[in-house]
């Protein structure tokens, strides 16, 4: 009989039906902060309420990991009936949720192996599905946290922000590059590479950008094979729904889905935004 293990993820990634149903799948919501009170990412706040609250810019609105406390907590609770523990988080240089995990596995008795993703979404919880995927084919924990550490370095993740408030509101923007950026109608293309948000492109039209995208994934077609994307929406879909028309057309054999994205997202991106995902394979 092998070892029974709980897997820990948190609310920043894709939590779908597969990952809800899951009995032994457990995740950790993210807080948000609004006017000095505190709610949970998924729990008691939504992300159509949040957009709402976003319109007015006088709702103070931020957000923060989970606290070790809050990690270990739920450890303690999975050691009644769990062996072991894997918890696989957002990139420790986007958030410091990882660091609370790490500081709360030194505190429970029951083993805690915890793997930063370096990305956050849907890689996310591609990551924890392989290493579910990997620990029922037999394989060690030790060994699967050391082959997450490759695979993680095999997404390919872009965003498309269509509204710079919330970037220059949240600190991830320097008010001349919102400035500029808004002047000229820049919409600059978001990588999330080797954990971090760098600029990948700057365009000054959506068809720009879509066609920057679909270059980007004929590209990687051509090298590796691409089996599947993932477009990343928010409550604006209109966006989502024409960047998968386009992706559908140019690529009618990659299988295609949409993934919404979580409330801590969009408190940082507001809801005009849309995202594109996919891992390379050798």
């Amino acid at each position: 009989m092998g070892r029974k293990i709980a897997w820990v993820t948190d609310s920043t990634a894709s939590i779908d039906e597969e990952l809800t149903d899951h009995p032994d799948v457990y995740w950790v919501p993210m807080v948000i902060c609004i006017n000095d009170e505190e709610y949970l990412d998924g729990v008691n706040l939504k992300a159509e309420d949040l957009y709402v609250l976003l319109k007015d810019s006088s709702n103070a609105i931020t957000t923060s990991q989970p606290s070790p406390g809050t990690f270990v907590e739920l450890y303690k609770k999975l050691a009644d009936e769990y062996d072991e523990i894997v918890s696989i988080h957002l990139s420790s240089l986007l958030s410091g949720t990882y660091t609370s995990a790490v500081q709360a596995a030194a505190e429970v008795d029951i083993p805690v192996t915890v793997v930063d993703s370096l990305t956050l979404t849907e890689p996310l919880t591609r990551l924890v599905k392989a290493a579910m995927k990997m620990h029922e084919a037999g394989i060690e924990i030790n060994q699967i946290a050391s082959k997450l550490e490759k695979i993680r370095e095999n997404h390919r993740t872009y965003v498309l922000i269509g509204d710079l408030t919330r970037l220059h509101k949240s600190g991830r923007m320097t008010g001349t590059q919102y400035y500029l950026g808004s002047l000229l109608n820049i919409q600059p293309i978001i990588r999330v590479e080797s954990g971090k948000l760098t600029t990948a492109e700057k365009v000054r039209s959506e068809k720009k950008a879509f066609q920057y995208i679909v270059n980007l994934i004929r590209e990687g077609n051509q090298n590796h094979a691409i089996d599947e994307v993932a477009i990343l929406f928010s409550s604006k879909r209109v966006k989502s729904s024409k960047l998968y028309d386009v992706i559908k057309k140019e690529f009618p054999d990659i299988h295609l889905k949409l993934v919404p994205l979580c409330t801590t997202i969009g408190v940082h991106t507001g809801e005009d935004v849309v995202g594109v995902s996919w891992f390379i394979t050798d």
